[in-house]
């Protein structure tokens, strides 16, 4: 079949591009025709460009710019050409069936509202099979208006798979059947990313901090954690703490070969999990946090979640029963996608 994939791939953010690369990389080891469809609206790719319209009324963060530019624009080289290796074709192409994620593509906060495009609602999605995989809402609450706009556009998709037991549940109680699915980089796992090149390895032990929702308590962390190691903290866009130059395959290397791991994004946590890496999930209190508890409480590593002001874990992270789990849920997430292209 010619399958498409309607997803996040434009952003300049590591978990975008590595879900959108790994359903893709998915997809077609079960010998389908796989394209990515190039939409890019606007919403998603302004935060990441490096120069912005509201800089003009920030004079102070536009004399920053000299010294930031430089690390920026290496990352957004990095992105683009980590793009390229999708092969994005333009998104009115006729598809036999388009998968709608994964990722927030049904966050209204994220997409200004619930963009059509990603309920499978423009017209050129009339006549294909369309399935929603690993989809999420990023637990937003919608006003009446737009969950009753919500409830209809569920009525676009085949099949639908989602990301968290909450969103499942949500679905539930409109009487929309839904499969808790995988995220695609926990589907792949380390058999793809490991193909995925451009690795550069340490030479020294460092630990490494990502910060996908800001919150003190993560360098704090590092801080009293890091020991005779280096700390190597990656920014989550251009102008964040941290070192901001790394593109997905780096980002990817940066988590294999790190010690251990501070952080408060998923996409973090699925890698140490899948590398086996000691870490710490910081909780941030927002709804970022529903997504991360969901996943740890399906491997078993709830006790990763660390909130401020209570201890460390009494104990390293044991990866056995993960590993196990996230195999039973890579076969149910596999028998979804099979069964919705029957």
């Amino acid at each position: 079949m010619k399958l498409g994939i309607a997803s996040f791939h434009a952003a300049y953010n590591y978990g975008a591009a590595l879900q959108c690369r790994c359903l893709k990389e998915v997809l077609g080891s079960l010998g389908h025709e796989v394209h990515v469809l190039d939409y890019r609206p606007d919403y998603l790719t302004e935060p990441y460009r490096i120069l912005k319209p509201y800089y003009l009324k920030k004079p102070l963060l536009a004399l920053s710019l000299p010294w930031r530019f430089p690390g920026a624009f290496q990352r957004n080289k990095a992105f683009r050409a980590f793009g390229e290796t999708l092969s994005p074709i333009p998104q009115d192409t006729l598809m036999d069936a388009v998968f709608f994620g994964s990722d927030q593509i049904w966050n209204s906060r994220i997409c200004r509202g619930l963009d059509p495009v990603f309920f499978a609602a423009a017209p050129q999605f009339l006549h294909t099979r369309n399935i929603a995989y690993a989809a999420s809402d990023g637990h937003v609450q919608l006003p009446p208006a737009q969950e009753l706009i919500f409830r209809q556009y569920m009525r676009n998709f085949y099949r639908i798979g989602v990301r968290e037991q909450s969103l499942q549940a949500r679905l539930s109680a409109m009487g929309v059947p839904a499969v808790l699915t995988l995220d695609p980089v926990l589907l792949a796992g380390r058999s793809v990313l490991d193909k995925m090149g451009g690795y550069r390895r340490m030479g020294e032990p460092y630990l490494v901090t990502y910060e996908a929702v800001d919150h003190p308590l993560v360098r704090e962390l590092a801080a009293s954690l890091r020991g005779n190691r280096q700390v190597i903290p990656i920014a989550r866009e251009p102008y964040s703490r941290g070192r901001n130059n790394y593109g997905p395959q780096e980002f990817v290397s940066l988590f294999r070969d790190a010690d251990a791991v501070v952080t408060t994004s998923f996409h973090a946590v699925a890698l140490s999990l899948l590398f086996h890496r000691e870490f710490y999930y910081v909780e941030t209190r927002t709804p970022a946090d529903d997504r991360i508890r969901n996943l740890l409480s399906l491997v078993g590593l709830e006790d990763r979640i660390v909130a401020p002001g209570a201890p460390l874990p009494s104990s390293r992270a044991v990866f056995t029963g993960a590993d196990e789990a996230l195999g039973k849920l890579r076969v149910r997430s596999m028998d979804f996608i099979k069964e919705a292209l029957l």
